[in-house]
């Protein structure tokens, strides 16, 4: 791919997932268009303004390249999930966890699938640790993981 034409895709595919709306995908970009761009800040919220800032940004080899970084980063953390906030998944692991507490009785082997969930979704937390929306959570992540959390335990209490 030719210089000029990796510098589009780079751009293209920032503004892709800087369009999703992850607030904190979004604050790492700000940081690195502030830096390529020598203002003092670039409006995260303004899409005019992001654009100037890709065409100054993508002008650069060394911020080419943490730019095409970025995406990818963007894009493998939120595994194509183009949501506003994909919350590692918690949201679908809640509902299976509770449709099955809620059922009145708990057979063994829903409790055995609750537990094969608990497992992973400890896992995938786990594993997520340095991710932004586990190192800086907001509020929506802090009220999965409190949800999950109660969830959780009640899988655990029946034990």
């Amino acid at each position: 791919m030719g210089e000029l034409a990796g510098a589009s895709k780079v751009h293209v595919m920032v503004s892709y997932w800087w369009s999703r709306g992850d607030g904190l995908a979004n604050h790492q970009l700000g940081q690195v268009l502030t830096r390529a761009a020598g203002v003092d800040e670039v409006d995260i919220t303004d899409p005019q303004s992001i654009d100037r800032a890709l065409r100054i940004a993508v002008a650069d080899p060394t911020v080419l390249a943490e730019l095409d970084q970025w995406w990818q980063m963007v894009e493998t953390r939120r595994a194509g999930n183009n949501t506003r906030n994909p919350g590692l998944g918690l949201e679908q692991s809640i509902r299976y966890l509770t449709d099955r507490l809620d059922t009145g009785t708990v057979t063994p082997e829903a409790l055995g699938e609750c537990r094969r969930q608990v497992a992973a979704v400890d896992q995938t937390i786990t594993s997520a640790k340095d991710l932004p929306e586990l190192v800086h959570p907001d509020a929506q992540m802090l009220d999965l993981l409190a949800r999950y959390l109660e969830a959780r335990s009640r899988v655990l209490a029946l034990a």
